[in-house]
């Protein structure tokens, strides 16, 4: 009975690998043009750490010298705080120091403030790999996230009505006498961080929302001959000119004296990046 079993499957087995061996073929040398073509082929997740914060990518080939990768970013420091000149304290006109609010705001010196810096995109970046089997390649895509870069507020919540009071004086003096003194606030630089109505400082460090990103790299995003691979990419999100606003959405305007932060400002028109990426390939 065996060997009459035996008899059977060897033809069988045969003839079923005379069957099998043109698709076997034909599926080897699809693999030979999957890998030249390089579309969608491969995929990888990685972790990122940068100048635009920690984060999560994938990154998949569309074509044999073109990867995308797409993933998010951000980094929400603590609060960093430092004390800022109460600018009632410079005020020498006779007739203002005389009204009361005025002269309430000037028996504080200094008030802490706390600025938070807070930055959180997803992106989307091409990458095109000019030299076929070299680490070096260009990006360029798009980074959309906060507008909100830095955070300004008082420590004390609603302690600082003494400062408002003392700035809408001025507005007044400034109305009636028709002159043009500076706000009463607390002095950041060559700006004026005023107090709301409810005796509050509330002010945003605002870029745009919608951050185009030209870069270089170094390294591979997609392991070739491993699972782990590792990148480095230097290049710039341009972000427009930074601005100030309170919580109205009214721009603050600088004074243009006794500090350099305007004229920084004015020129920091894009966001350094420095992200280096380790990824593992999934297939």
């Amino acid at each position: 009975m065996t060997n009459a079993i035996r008899h059977h499957i060897h033809p069988l087995l045969l003839a079923l690998t005379m069957m099998l061996a043109p698709a076997t073929a034909l599926a080897q040398t699809a693999d030979r043009l999957q890998a030249e073509d390089g579309l969608l082929n491969h995929l990888s997740v990685g972790l990122t750490t940068g100048l635009t914060g920690a984060g999560l990518d994938v990154a998949m080939p569309v074509h044999r010298l073109v990867t995308v990768r797409a993933g998010f970013a951000g980094w929400d420091v603590v609060d960093i705080k430092f004390k800022a000149i109460n600018t009632a304290t410079e005020i020498t006109e006779l007739q203002m120091v005389e009204a009361d609010a005025v002269r309430r705001s000037q028996m504080v010196d200094k008030v802490e403030l706390a600025a938070k810096p807070n930055f959180w995109n997803v992106y989307v970046l091409g990458e095109v790999h000019p030299f076929r089997g070299q680490p070096f390649y260009f990006s360029a895509g798009l980074f959309v996230g906060s507008q909100n870069f830095i955070h300004f507020r008082n420590t004390n919540d609603g302690a600082l009505g003494f400062l408002y009071d003392a700035n809408e004086k001025v507005a007044d003096y400034n109305r009636v006498y028709r002159t043009n003194y500076p706000p009463i606030g607390l002095k950041f630089g060559d700006y004026v961080f005023t107090a709301d109505e409810h005796g509050n400082i509330d002010v945003r460090m605002k870029t745009n929302a919608v951050k185009p990103y030209l870069g270089i790299g170094f390294g591979q995003h997609l392991a070739q001959r491993h699972r782990l691979s590792l990148a480095v990419d230097a290049g710039l999100l341009f972000w427009g000119t930074p601005r100030f606003v309170l919580n109205n959405e009214t721009e603050i305007k600088s004074s243009g004296r006794n500090s350099g932060i305007s004229g920084a400002l004015s020129w920091l028109k894009a966001w350094p990046n420095l992200q280096v990426r380790v990824a593992y390939k999934i297939f």
